[in-house]
């Protein structure tokens, strides 16, 4: 009997207290990203919706957590039987992500606890390294250096940068790639071409070897003589008895000299000069080379190569018709416009590099002939036109009282 008393008693307490308890609820549906498959450095925005499955209205505070690191808080107001939704904005870097979002402070007091909170886990935010619409996770190679990401891990070399060792040659081509001293084997024994002192491999040391990339030419080759055929002989004749003379006939006269006979002059047909030089598809490997320029005057500039030594040979097109092969040269433009100045170098064994450099000229510059002769023009006729209206100035004063 006394059972069921504490049985009814307990009713009567907690039935007003379960009537008048609010259920707010979020759910792992109720998270949704502005972007599903975001990119590092990219503004994200997350939203949570709060359900309300009670039949009363309730308020309460949506935390937000990253890493079990709260970012950010905000508030909700749910009517009964209804929903609303928060948002935050999040800016990540790469990387996996645990995300939490918890409902607090709740009222009036949630009843069922258990579903305020809903955690994602290892929510990836990615990368596009090399910009192809591909994302890293997608992406065989991530820098897009000619190299699978799978062989850049296993040979040491960063699947993200396109030059690990940051000499200038990219992975793909530069046979040290973890070495920001060498970039090229030319003879392929294992020494980079910086540190080996014979990068042919003929047996001359580079500084006697007049083409160091080229085996074939060493500087010893001895060229075999050319033997000229030797001039046939006219047969010879046998003398004559000598007779002396008689006393009447030993005065003569001398016999003259044979005139010089003038050898026929040589003959020399003048070619134009044509300029060529390799395709870059028949190149073996590319060449770093690079222009630097700098203006002497108004349409002088100074033109260096870099990249290349003295032995490589190097053919400049500076757009204007004229060529030039030296490594380092000056040259002078016909006038205002814009020229495409383009190098190629190559180093004879099979290496081609290429390099352009737009020039603008103006023609409305202090340095152009025509523009300085124009300004002269101007300044003479302003001294001119000054001197004259100093001199009216009296003149009238003058001429009236003349007239008086």
């Amino acid at each position: 009997m006394m059972r069921r008393i504490f049985f009814a008693c307990a009713l009567i307490i907690f039935l007003p207290v379960a009537a008048l308890a609010a259920d707010l609820s979020v759910q792992l549906d109720d998270i949704v990203f502005s972007s599903p498959k975001p990119l590092a450095g990219e503004i994200i925005r997350i939203y949570v919706t709060v359900s309300n499955t009670s039949q009363h209205d309730a308020r309460a505070n949506v935390r937000f957590f990253i890493d079990n690191v709260k970012i950010g808080e905000q508030p909700v107001s749910v009517l009964a039987y209804k929903n609303d939704a928060v948002f935050i904005d999040w800016a990540p870097m790469e990387g996996y992500y645990n995300i939490k979002v918890d409902i607090v402070d709740i009222e009036p007091a949630d009843a069922t606890l258990e579903n305020n909170s809903v955690v994602i886990n290892d929510f990836i935010v990615d990368l596009d390294t090399d910009g192809d619409g591909q994302y890293n996770a997608d992406d065989w190679d991530d820098d897009n250096d000619g190299v699978d990401d799978g062989v850049e891990l296993s040979q040491g070399t960063d699947p993200t940068r396109i030059d690990t060792d940051g000499d200038g040659a990219g992975d793909g081509v530069d046979q040290f790639p973890l070495d920001p001293n060498e970039k090229y084997d030319n003879d392929g024994d294992g020494i980079g071409n910086n540190a080996d002192e014979d990068n042919d491999n003929d047996g001359v040391l580079n500084g006697d070897d007049p083409a160091p990339f080229n085996p074939n030419i060493t500087g010893k080759e001895v060229s075999s003589p050319v033997s000229e055929p030797e001039p046939a002989q006219a047969p010879v004749q046998e003398p004559e008895p000598y007779v002396a003379p008689k006393p009447s006939e030993q005065t003569q006269t001398p016999e003259p000299e044979p005139e010089p006979v003038s050898e026929p002059e040589s003959e020399y047909a003048i070619e134009p000069v044509e300029y060529t030089f390799p395709d870059q598809s028949e190149a073996d490997y590319a060449l770093d080379v690079m222009i630097a320029k700098s203006r002497i005057n108004w349409n002088e500039f100074q033109f260096d190569a870099l990249g290349g030594n003295e032995s490589f040979l190097y053919l400049w097109d500076f757009g204007d018709g004229k060529f030039d092969q030296t490594k380092d040269i000056a040259h002078k433009f016909p006038g205002s416009g814009e020229y495409i100045v383009s190098l190629s170098v190559s180093d004879g064994v099979g290496g081609l590099g290429q390099a352009q450099e737009k020039i603008i000229i103006g023609f409305w510059n202090i340095g152009n002939p025509s523009i300085l002769a124009l300004i002269i023009l101007l300044g003479a006729f302003a001294v001119s036109l000054a001197g004259y209206l100093i001199y009216q100035g009296p003149l009238q004063r003058i001429l009236p009282k003349n007239k008086k």
